[in-house]
């Protein structure tokens, strides 16, 4: 389990940091860090694990279904917290993420301001 600290410091440095989007998200290749972002929001900003959605980011190509299979297994989520796929055309290899890359969100604009501000209080009112 992550610290407090350790999950900020991943979020400060892969999370979606987007104020018009409302939510607090990681995008990755790895499971392990995404089962660790997720486990974080839970323990310490209190999210219903059932409120967190998942969407996948597959290349031209992939097999979908394969792909939620995977990812499901992986974050221990249900079927139902994928939302819809976004498939990319031009760039990116299927061959390296063959079951593409995913994002872990929970849409909640004062959770994601809380996040912020603990980043800040944490991290950036410190003196080098």
């Amino acid at each position: 389990m992550l610290s407090k600290r350790e999950g900020l410091m991943l979020y400060w440095c892969e999370g979606d940091k987007t104020l018009e989007a409302c939510m607090a998200s990681v995008t990755c290749a790895e499971p392990p860090m995404l089962c660790y972002f997720v486990d974080w929001l839970v323990d310490y900003y209190n999210v219903d694990r059932s409120r967190i959605r998942l969407r996948l980011h597959l290349w031209e190509g992939s097999t979908e279904e394969e792909a939620v299979q995977f990812w499901s297994d992986a974050l221990k989520m249900p079927r139902q917290a994928f939302h819809r796929t976004w498939f990319k055309t031009k760039s990116g290899s299927k061959k390296k993420y063959r079951f593409g890359i995913c994002r872990a969100a929970y849409y909640s604009k004062p959770t994601l301001l809380q996040i912020l501000a603990d980043i800040e209080e944490e991290f950036k009112n410190k003196t080098v």
